[in-house]
This record gives C-alpha cells, sequence and structure tokens, in this order.
C-alpha cells in the first residue's frame, strides 16, 4: 500500500469521525443537569443549615432576597435568570442544527 493512499484513507477516517461526534450528545446534557441540579441543591442546604437561629435574611445571604423579591409581572430575578439560561442553550442548539445544513 503507498503512503499516499494510507493518508487519504487517514483523512477520510478522520473526517468521518469529526461528524459523527459533532451532533447534539444527550448524555452529555443530561449530566451537565445533574450537576446543576446537585450544585443547587448543596447550596440550599448549605444556606438553610448555615445559621440556626437566623432566617435567611439576617446573615451574609441576605443579598440573595433580592433574588426572590417580585420585579415584574409576579416573576422575580431567579426566574428571569433561569429563562435567560433556558433560552440561551436553546439558541445555542438551534444554531448548531442550522450549521449542519
Amino acid at each position: 500500500m503507498s503512503r499516499r493512499r494510507f493518508l487519504d484513507r487517514t483523512h477520510r477516517q478522520r473526517d468521518r469521525q469529526r461528524q459523527s461526534t459533532g451532533g447534539f450528545n444527550p448524555g452529555a446534557m443530561i449530566r451537565l443537569a445533574g450537576f446543576g441540579a446537585a450544585l443547587m441543591v448543596g447550596v440550599a442546604v448549605y444556606i438553610g443549615f448555615a445559621r440556626q437561629g437566623e432566617t435567611i435574611y439576617d446573615g451574609r445571604w441576605g443579598v440573595l432576597q433580592r433574588l426572590i423579591t417580585p420585579l415584574f409581572l409576579g416573576f422575580n430575578a431567579l426566574d428571569l435568570i433561569v429563562l435567560l439560561l433556558v433560552g440561551l442553550v436553546a439558541w445555542r442548539i438551534w444554531l448548531r442544527m442550522q450549521k449542519k445544513r
């Protein structure tokens, strides 16, 4: 086998591998969502048990009250941040789907 044919076959194989791995990976998204949920639960448990005698608004976590205060039509800042992040992820997925065509 000549070196040229070997290199051509290697390049074609690399191109096929690149195309097959460039798609949407649901396993990675599920792991990322699980990690995010675990992180949020961990923070909530830490805040809940950090100061037994005080409310959350008395300690250093009082800044978080701004996130749950209603801003617009009953939505609070935390809701708007989550909607923004979900929209950003959906937009990125949409861009990837458009790029393949």
